[in-house]
């Protein structure tokens, strides 16, 4: 339904039950990226292409890789390949655009990843980096890869998926992969339609959080695949807190029917979508074949490009809960799906936002069908940029949480390709 509910105390009690397996919610725009701790270990410390791939073929547990500031031009990809505990692939700044790896182009399949990493790696961290113009894929994680930390990297221009991650024959995969605060993007648009920001097959747990994916989108009359797609028996999928810019898919939990589900639970939450009406596109949220499923104080406008915003779609789809998001465009269940459909607004307009076309979908004080209008959910404490719900007699529909306070919330940082 859409609207203020009759009571505020009813969906708070009604909905606890269903909110109870995931922590606090912590959420923060990309930009700027937190610093991580600084590595453990041995240090090598490289300057150039040739330093680079020679301390990558001679990498070893416990030893992180930290770039000079520069360009570097690959000669061919960086394979990560063999049994490693806590590695890392780290720029030497916290700008990820001080340390640049640079492919020969999506047409030329000279460099075909920019870093790849398969065998027994557990635990590796790759952060503070640019990686353009590859052939396939910037970043590509073979099953036998675990705990990957993807930290403040920007992605340009991907032949096919920015970040892949592969099962194995068996039905494994990698698990416990996180990315954070990483700038996914075209510069235009892909090579053709079978593109992703992050691709992730038979993968357990992973969290994608506080990015920003733009124009992910495949060339005029073609449809690109979904910015997060997380399938082929994946599970526990946490994607909070992302922006999502002129993309014609944004997240999808499952994809297509098949046995055992094509994922399973998880949270989609606190994320901020924004397409414009020039940009052909699909639902901006999938929830399909993927049961118990949570879609929690998401905000999307997408102006006109698709009727549903949000689908829940195939028979084993089932205890899908979709609570407290602001919508311009239907929830739609398709083939069989069910779940609880309650506290959504689905009469979002542009007037309602600071700045919709830059992908800043906080709260004008003029939004009166989003404010104060829901009770608070145990896993949406806090909102997209970190404040807290409610900050009224009630939290407020959506994403962003509008503050109170007479200072006018700080201008976000969304930079745009290159700069």
């Amino acid at each position: 339904m859409s609207g203020k509910p009759s009571s505020v105390d009813f969906f708070g009690l009604a909905l606890a039950a269903w909110l109870s397996f995931a922590g606090p919610l912590q959420a923060a725009p990309a930009r700027p990226a937190p610093p991580l701790p600084a590595p453990s270990g041995t240090i090598v410390n490289v300057s150039t292409e040739s330093q680079l791939r020679a301390a990558v073929s001679s990498l070893t547990s416990n030893r992180t890789i930290v770039m000079a500031p520069g360009t570097y031009h690959l000669l061919d990809a960086l394979y990560v390949n063999g049994t490693f505990t806590n590695v890392g692939i780290r720029g030497a700044t916290g700008n990820s655009d001080d340390v640049v790896l640079v492919g020969s182009g999506v047409a030329n399949a000279s460099v075909p990843f920019g870093i790849w990493v398969g065998g027994n790696v557990q635990g590796i961290t790759i952060a503070n980096l640019t990686i353009r113009d590859v052939f396939y894929h910037p970043i590509i994680l073979n099953a036998g890869t675990q705990s990957p930390l993807l930290h403040n990297v920007h992605l340009i221009n991907a032949g096919q998926q920015f970040i892949k991650s592969n099962p194995n024959p068996t039905g494994g995969g990698v698990d416990n992969g996180i990315v954070e605060y990483a700038i996914i993007e075209y510069d235009t648009t892909s090579r053709d339609d079978y593109t992703n920001g992050v691709d992730v097959h038979t993968g357990r747990n992973w969290i994608i959080r506080h990015n920003l994916f733009r124009n992910i989108r495949a060339p005029q009359g073609q449809l690109a695949g979904p910015a997060i797609l997380m399938w082929n028996a994946s599970s526990g999928t946490i994607a909070e807190g992302n922006t999502f810019i002129n993309c014609q898919r944004e997240i999808a939990f499952g994809l297509i029917e098949r046995t055992p589900n094509d994922h399973t639970g998880g949270m989609v939450r606190n994320n901020f979508v924004y397409r414009a009406a020039s940009i052909a596109g699909d639902a901006a949220i999938g929830v399909f074949d993927s049961p118990n499923t949570q879609v929690l104080h998401n905000t999307v406008l997408m102006s006109g490009t698709y009727g549903s915003a949000i689908e829940y779609r195939f028979v084993n789809a089932t205890g899908v809960l979709i609570t407290n998001n602001l919508l311009d465009g239907a929830i739609l269940a398709r083939d069989g799906a069910s779940g609880v459909v309650a506290g959504n607004v689905t009469s979002a307009s542009p007037a309602m936002f600071l700045d919709p076309a830059a992908g800043d979908l906080r709260l004008k004080a003029t939004a009166s069908a989003a404010i104060d209008r829901v009770a608070v959910v145990a896993n949406c404490q806090t909102d997209w940029e970190g404040d807290s719900r409610p900050q009224g007699p009630a939290a407020d529909v959506g994403a962003d949480e509008y503050r109170l306070s007479a200072a006018p919330p700080p201008p976000l940082n969304l930079r745009i390709a290159g700069s």
